[in-house]
């Protein structure tokens, strides 16, 4: 999978009515978007966790975990094996951004 593209068949329910399915693709430009975003500013913290980055774009932690979930299984981001303490204690995977995926923070 490219970073441009968006894989719906995980965005909606297996047996989805067709109104889940048509939000699943109208809600993925927006994922794509967030996923760079998301990749870049873990590229700008110079690693970080999923609540550091979504403090830096000032979005929920519900829009970050799954972009990084998405960009691991891309290859593009890579678990540390640092941990980091979050809001409530419980321990958070920080993120490096690959080679492959540097090129994507300077190549768009």
């Amino acid at each position: 999978m490219k970073i441009y593209e968006v894989n719906t068949k995980k965005m909606h329910h297996r047996d989805a009515k067709d109104t889940e399915t048509a939000a699943a693709h109208q809600v993925a430009a927006k994922v794509t978007g967030r996923r760079l975003d998301t990749l870049r500013a873990l590229s700008t913290l110079g690693g970080g966790s999923g609540e550091q980055i979504s403090a830096s774009l000032r979005l929920p932690i519900t829009s970050i975990r799954p972009r990084l979930t998405e960009l691991q299984e891309m290859e593009l981001i890579e678990d540390t094996g640092r941990r980091h303490k979050n809001q409530y204690g419980n321990g958070e995977i920080i993120w490096t951004v690959t080679k492959q995926g540097e090129q994507y923070v300077y190549k768009i």
